[in-house]
C-alpha cells in the first residue's frame, strides 16, 4: 500500500500537467478575432482584434475562421473569400446591415438585422442565426449552382420573403422558425432540390411554403405550417417551366391558413397535362385542419395516401385517445373549479364594494338628518324675522351633492354584479337615493323660499 501511495504522489503532478495541456488543446482557436469595442493597435489577434468584420474579411486568408465578440456592427459586408464566422452570443452579436456572399461561407450564433444575398455558385451553412427586419428578402439565393443550408435559425419580419431560393439551388432548411414575413415564408423556384423539414412556418403574409413544381426534387416533411395569409403550401405551374417534379409532402401539420392547406395553381394560366400534379406530388400522413378553403384544392386531383395501420398501432391509438379523453376531463374539471373560485372571489369583492357603498350612503343620510333637525328646530317666530337656518340648508346642499356620485357608483357596480340578490340590493339603494334626494330638494326649496322680514340679510352672511 505504501509503495502504491508513493507511486501516486509521483504520478499526480504529471497527471495534472497532462490534463492542463489537454484542456488547452481542446480550447477553440480562431484565425482572426473581431471586437466592436477594440481600439488602438489592431492586427486581428485575440489581444488586438479588429473593430469591424469588414476589416477582418479583408485581411483574412481562404478558409480562415473569424470569431466575432459581443457588440453591434453597423456595416454592410461583402464576403468574397471562403471563411467561417462564429459569433460569441446569438442575441448580443448583431450585424446591422446587408451581407453579400460571393464564396462559400459558414456562419453560426449571431443576429443579422438586415438581408443576406447569396450569389450564384456560393454555398452557405447557417446554423443558429436570427435574420430579421430585412427591407426585402431575408435570404435571397440567386439562380445558379450552390447549396443553401439553413438550420436551427429564426427568420422573421422581412419586408418580402423569408427565404427565396432561385433556379438550380440545392437546399436544406431544417429546425427553423420562419414567421411574420410580408410575403412567403419560403419561396422555391423551379429546378430546386432538397429538404424542408421540422420547421415552424407561420403568420406570413402569403403562403407558408411556395414552390414551382417543374424539375424540382423536394421533400417537405414534418413541418408545422399555420395561420399564413394565403395557403399553407402552394405548388405552382408555369408554361415555360412545364416539366414534372418529384415532390413528397409528408407528415406535416397544416392548419388555420387563409386559403387551402395545399394549393395547386397556375399564376399565369396554361394547361398542364391531366396527370401533371398527381405524377409530380405525393401527399401522405399530413394533418390538415381549419384551412379556410379546405385541405386541398380539388384542382390538384390529389388524394392523401393513408399509411396502413397495424393492430398494435390501432391499440396504441385507442389507448392514446382514451388517455386524452381522461386528461381533457381532468383539465375541464380543474378549469371549472378555477372558474367557480374566480366567480366566488368576484361575488365576494362585489359584495364588499356594495356594503361599503350602503354604509357610506347611510352616513350621508345621517348627516342630512342632523342638519334637517337644526332646520326643523328653529321656532316659527324666529323664522318669521330672520328666516330658516340658512347655514344648515347650505350644509344639506353640500352633503346631498355626494348622492350623485353614490348613484353613479351604485350603477357602475350593478353592471358587474353576478348574484340576483345583490342586483336587488343595488337597485333598492338607487331607488332610495332618488327618493331621498327629491325629499331633500323639496325641503330646501320650501324652507329657502319661505317669507321672513330680514331673511334676505341672513342669506347674504350664511
Amino acid at each position: 500500500m505504501k509503495i502504491f501511495y508513493n507511486f501516486f504522489i509521483w504520478l499526480f503532478p504529471i497527471f495534472v500537467m497532462s490534463f492542463l495541456v489537454f484542456g488547452q488543446a481542446l480550447a477553440k482557436d480562431y484565425d482572426i478575432y473581431v471586437d466592436a469595442d477594440a481600439s488602438g493597435s489592431e492586427d486581428g489577434s485575440e489581444d488586438n482584434p479588429y473593430s469591424t468584420i469588414f476589416e477582418a474579411i479583408t485581411k483574412a486568408d481562404e478558409e480562415d475562421e473569424i470569431y466575432i465578440d459581443k457588440g453591434e456592427y453597423d456595416e454592410n459586408i461583402v464576403i468574397d473569400k471562403e471563411v467561417s464566422l462564429f459569433g460569441d452570443d446569438l442575441k448580443e452579436v448583431i450585424i446591422d446591415g446587408q451581407i453579400e456572399i460571393k464564396k462559400n461561407v459558414e456562419a453560426q450564433n449571431f443576429t443579422i438585422d438586415g438581408n443576406v444575398i447569396v450569389k450564384s455558385g456560393a454555398d452557405i451553412i447557417f446554423d443558429n442565426l436570427v435574420i430579421k427586419e430585412a427591407s426585402g428578402v431575408a435570404v435571397n439565393a440567386y439562380a445558379g449552382n450552390g447549396e443553401i443550408v439553413i438550420k436551427n435559425s429564426t427568420i422573421k419580419r422581412a419586408g418580402t420573403k423569408g427565404i427565396y431560393a432561385q433556379k438550380g439551388r440545392d437546399i436544406i432548411i431544417s429546425g427553423c422558425n420562419i414567421y411574420s414575413n410580408e410575403e412567403e415564408g419560403i419561396d422555391l423556384r423551379s429546378n430546386v432540390d432538397g429538404v424542408v423539414s421540422g420547421n415552424n412556418i407561420y403568420d406570413n403574409g402569403e403562403s407558408g411554403i411556395e414552390f414551382i413544381v417543374s424539375d424540382s426534387g423536394l421533400q417537405i416533411k414534418n413541418n408545422t405550417v399555420k395561420n399564413n395569409g394565403s395557403s399553407g403550401i402552394a405548388a405552382q405551374y408555369y408554361e415555360e417551366f412545364d416539366e414534372k417534379g418529384e415532390i413528397a409532402i409528408t407528415g406535416n401539420t397544416i392548419s388555420g391558413n387563409d386559403k387551402y392547406g395545399l394549393d395547386c395553381n397556375r399564376p399565369q394560366g396554361g394547361d398542364p397535362d391531366a396527370d401533371y400534379w398527381s405524377k409530380s406530388i405525393i401527399v401522405t400522413g399530413n394533418n390538415f385542419s381549419g384551412n379556410d378553403d379546405g385541405d386541398m384544392n380539388k384542382y390538384c386531383a390529389l388524394v392523401q395516401a393513408a399509411p396502413e395501420v397495424t393492430e398494435e398501432q390501432k391499440k396504441e391509438q385507442e389507448e392514446k385517445r382514451q388517455k386524452e379523453i381522461e386528461e381533457n376531463q381532468e383539465e375541464k374539471e380543474v378549469q371549472e373549479q378555477i372558474m367557480e373560485q374566480n366567480r366566488q372571489k368576484t361575488v365576494q369583492e362585489n359584495e364588499q364594494s356594495l356594503n361599503k357603498l350602503v354604509v357610506s350612503k347611510k352616513e350621508l343620510k345621517e348627516a342630512v338628518a342632523e342638519e334637517k333637525e337644526k332646520i326643523e328646530g328653529r321656532g316659527g317666530l324666529v323664522t318669521f324675522f330672520v328666516g330658516p337656518n340658512y347655514k344648515a340648508i347650505n350644509n344639506i346642499k353640500e352633503v346631498a351633492s355626494g348622492f350623485g356620485a353614490h348613484l353613479s357608483d351604485f350603477d357602475d357596480l350593478d353592471r358587474k354584479l353576478i348574484e340576483d340578490k345583490n342586483h336587488k340590493i343595488a337597485q333598492d339603494e338607487m331607488d332610495d337615493i332618488m327618493i331621498f334626494v327629491k325629499e331633500v330638494n323639496d325641503l330646501i326649496v320650501e324652507k329657502y323660499n319661505k317669507f321672513s322680514l330680514f331673511g334676505w340679510l341672513f342669506k347674504i352672511f350664511s
